[in-house]
């Protein structure tokens, strides 16, 4: 199953014991930092979660695959994720791996 923000809200109201209004508000300002960091270039690091920041992607040639002709794709910033030790352990240690199932798959099983 996708978590989504209101998920991580409600579980915030849940285990802090919080209005779900504050820990909706909670969840979209802690998003809205992190953004507004890797928006000015910054990247940020949450201690044995992980770090997210920003990589340079280089010029490149891509291939239309209709066509097969070649198109420039120009350089862009793409922000990508490292997970800290801490969470690889924890995934690690996870007893088995389930595929979730795609907002599609669970709409059309209810």
């Amino acid at each position: 199953m996708t978590t989504t923000k209101h998920d991580i809200a409600q579980q915030m109201s849940e285990r802090l014991a919080i209005d779900p209004k504050v820990a909706a508000k909670s969840v979209e300002t802690i998003l809205a930092v992190i953004s507004d960091a890797l928006v000015e270039g910054e990247y940020w690091e949450l201690r044995n979660f992980g770090v997210f920041k920003l990589k340079q992607r280089a010029p490149r040639l891509g291939r239309n695959i209709h066509t097969g002709e070649d198109i420039p794709v120009p350089s862009y910033r793409d922000v990508v994720f490292k997970p800290g030790k801490e969470m690889l352990k924890r995934v690690a240690a996870a007893s088995r791996i389930a595929r979730p199932k795609s907002r599609k798959q669970q709409e059309n099983s209810a």
